[in-house]
């Protein structure tokens, strides 16, 4: 295949970046997208020359795609991948998480299998130059992890304004995942036990019914041991919109990564910290490892290449969260099978 035609599901702040990834990409013959907001379907329209639809059905009945790249929001993503995969699409990236209840993916996996699907979920700390350094360090000398450390945390305006889907999410789905998706990237091996706490007190005060932070404990299928706190409720006068650290203690080696990247930059109103190398977008063009698994999504379409993730990642990630939730909520220890 020389270069394809792909269709975008959702043109909120993510479904921009799939967009103009995608036209920016040499590879890509044609580029729309569907959304169910008529507004905000006109002005992205507008804005990158692409036809726009209503519906996921609807976009596909009218184009001949080769792909479909899912950025709607945390809740609703298996609709979008049923209507995908029942229409005969073939290559499928959704956002992470895959879905939000183990029930959904494992529906996905399954139909994914037996129409010969190939999904692929954008857990794009996989593309992280750090986190890849230290696994490959790991990796090299056969080393034997004996514990890490991983935290994830947004600014309090991410739940309360960036989104209006709030109450259908929380700080495991729309951050936690990403970890537990690199720690299993990392150890190559599988969580067999969670243990969780955490706090709903902040946004509950606010109205909202989620949580504000979790702190979790991953007892690994390799004998490591993982701690993972998630929240979103940092300060909005944190220099960046989020905040994170991994830190990997082997028997020959301690790795310790922070989320500020070497840039800071000063105005009259704050300081802030741009990560340059998660994403850069210019008029023509589309760079940083945040972009990356939208760009090898199409490189390996047009090669015949296997994905670097895929619906079981999704689904094993989905599992982790839902444990971590079981856990927080009962007190108890969760066995995952």
């Amino acid at each position: 295949m020389s270069k394809i035609k792909i269709g975008v599901v959702g043109a909120g702040i993510y479904g921009n970046y799939h967009i103009h990834t995608y036209t920016c990409d040499k590879n890509v013959e044609k580029v729309v997208f569907c959304d169910l907001n008529e507004e905000r379907k006109k002005a992205t329209a507008e804005k990158y020359n692409v036809t726009g639809y209503s519906t996921v059905k609807e976009m596909i009945q009218n184009e001949e795609l080769d792909a479909i790249s899912i950025a709607t929001p945390d809740p609703y993503h298996f609709e979008p991948l049923k209507d995908a995969i029942e229409a005969g699409i073939k290559n499928i990236l959704v956002e992470k998480p895959l879905a939000t209840s183990v029930e959904e993916c494992e529906e996905i996996v399954r139909l994914a299998k037996e129409n010969n699907v190939k999904i692929s979920v954008d857990f794009h700390k996989r593309w992280d130059p750090a986190y890849n350094c230290i696994r490959d360090e790991i990796k090299k000398d056969g080393d034997r992890i004996i514990r890490g450390y991983m935290s994830l945390d947004d600014i309090i305006d991410v739940p309360e304004k960036w989104f209006t889907w709030t109450n259908k999410s929380s700080p495991v789905w729309f951050l936690g995942v990403h970890c537990y998706d690199l720690i299993r990237y990392i150890t190559g091996s599988e969580v067999k036990k969670v243990y969780a706490v955490g706090n709903k007190t902040v946004l509950k005060e606010k109205g909202y019914e989620t949580w504000d932070s979790i702190q979790a404990t991953l007892t690994m299928e390799d004998g490591s041991h993982w701690v993972v706190e998630t929240g979103w409720i940092l300060p909005n006068t944190f220099p960046k919109s989020n905040d994170g650290q991994l830190i990997v203690l082997t028997e020959k080696k301690y790795f310790k990564n922070e989320s500020y990247r070497g840039v800071k930059q000063y105005t009259d109103v704050k300081e802030s910290l741009p990560n340059y190398i998660f994403m850069n977008f210019g008029e023509n063009s589309a760079s940083g490892f945040g972009l990356e698994p939208m760009q090898e999504f199409v490189q390996d379409i047009v090669d015949g290449n296997e994905f670097r993730t895929s619906a079981y990642d999704g689904l094993q990630a989905s599992r982790i969260a839902a444990a971590v939730h079981q856990s927080a909520e009962t007190g108890g220890i969760v066995t995952l099978d």
